[in-house]
């Protein structure tokens, strides 16, 4: 049996070949375990050998004082998204060469309407609650 060398929990997505932002494709990330073996990483059933991993790149930004990480994996089938809680140091626990790359994370078109969507919620759940309803 393998022994797990790491082991952080995570979000990921496949076929993420663009740089990370905030994007649909977060809302039905896979949740698990990244696991670090002595020849491959393992996120519940995806298996990346060491050995097909083209470019490993580690993104890292600040949103509101909080750090983000996100590690992405290139292979010659797909590319993979992990993001990481801000106290995980993934990065001195992989056996292989990673490049970091400062960011600042964009939003998608789909997730800053839904930002709209909720702040004009909230203004009129406020609104509604103080002047009740009057305008």
């Amino acid at each position: 049996m393998d022994n797990v060398v790491y082991r952080a929990w995570t979000k990921g997505i496949r076929d993420g070949a663009h740089k990370p932002r905030y994007g649909m494709e977060w809302l039905s990330a896979r949740r698990g375990w990244f696991k670090v073996f002595d020849d491959r990483i393992e996120c519940g059933n995806w298996s990346i050998p060491y050995s097909s991993i083209q470019e490993a790149v580690l993104f890292k930004s600040r949103q509101v004082l909080i750090p983000v990480s996100v590690l992405r994996l290139a292979t010659p089938e797909s590319t993979y998204q992990f993001g990481f809680n801000p106290w995980v140091q993934v990065e001195g626990h992989l056996p292989f060469q990673v490049r970091n790359e400062e960011i600042g994370l964009k939003y998608s078109a789909f997730f800053f309407a839904l930002r709209i969507a909720v702040l004009g919620s909230v203004v009129f759940l406020i609104w509604r609650t103080f002047f009740g309803g009057a305008i």
